[in-house]
């Protein structure tokens, strides 16, 4: 066969049996198997990084609380107290062993990852009807009582004169019709109408969001700690082996 036949029936072979490329004389560069990449199971974080971690997370639940005040604000505040609050307990409480135990702080850790985010919205709410706000006295005409999972109330509200202040709004199960109470309502809208508070009530709820806050941060970083204490308290028998209690084997008899 000549060379001309060769280049128009079949491609030239190397010495390891692969088609010769035309961008090298010797052919592709074959990779052996060893090298040949495999997807390798996802690791979880060790308890160093999640110890650092820790407080990033219980930041996002605090700020997404903070933002939950904001009707507009609404999903992307969901998101962040979802995101921080499921990562924190699920890093945290992955280095427990024993089924119960981790059922056991996990739920104390979300006891203040849900308080953090309820304080924080509510600090931000009379926040913005404080400094931006209008108040209005109106009497409750009507209550309202609605069922679901939860019973809540709704207080109708009636003013003397004309006035932009909500018809409306959430209220309590004291509050009975012909209370006067004194309304607080955004202007622009930012946050939802509430019953007015005294000055600086804000800063109460604030107080108590941070405070909810170093909680959720400590308990998590001693749920770290707990889980590596215990995992190598475990490692201590294991490493030891059997027969190692009884001491050291005796020699042969002499």
């Amino acid at each position: 066969m000549t060379d001309q036949d060769q280049d128009q029936g079949e491609p030239a072979v190397d010495d390891l049996g692969a088609p010769a490329g035309r961008h090298r004389g010797d052919g592709p560069v074959l990779r052996p198997p060893h090298s040949i990449r495999t997807r390798e199971p996802r690791r979880t974080p060790g308890p160093g990084r999640t110890a650092l971690l820790i407080p990033a997370a219980a930041l996002l639940v605090l700020v997404g609380g903070a933002l939950g005040s904001f009707s507009w604000m609404l999903v992307p505040s969901c998101v962040l107290c979802l995101a921080g609050g499921i990562w924190l307990i699920e890093a945290a409480t992955g280095l427990l062993p024993g089924w119960v135990l981790k059922q056991l702080m996990m739920t104390l850790l979300a006891v203040p990852a849900v308080a953090t985010a309820l304080l924080a919205a509510n600090a931000s709410q009379g926040f913005v009807l404080e400094t931006r706000g209008e108040v209005r006295s109106g009497e409750v005409v009507r209550v309202v009582e609605h069922h679901g999972k939860t019973t809540s109330y709704e207080c109708v509200l009636r003013y003397r004169g004309a006035t932009k202040a909500p018809g409306s709004l959430n209220c309590g199960k004291s509050d009975r019709v012909g209370d006067t109470v004194r309304v607080a309502w955004d202007p622009g809208g930012l946050v939802e109408p509430d019953l007015a508070e005294a000055n600086g009530t804000y800063r109460f709820f604030a107080v108590l969001a941070l405070v909810s806050e170093i909680a959720l941060v400590f308990l998590g970083e001693f749920t770290v700690v707990l889980g590596v204490v215990m995992r190598a308290a475990r490692r201590v028998p294991a490493a030891r082996g059997p027969g190692t209690a009884d001491g050291p084997e005796t020699g042969g008899a002499r």
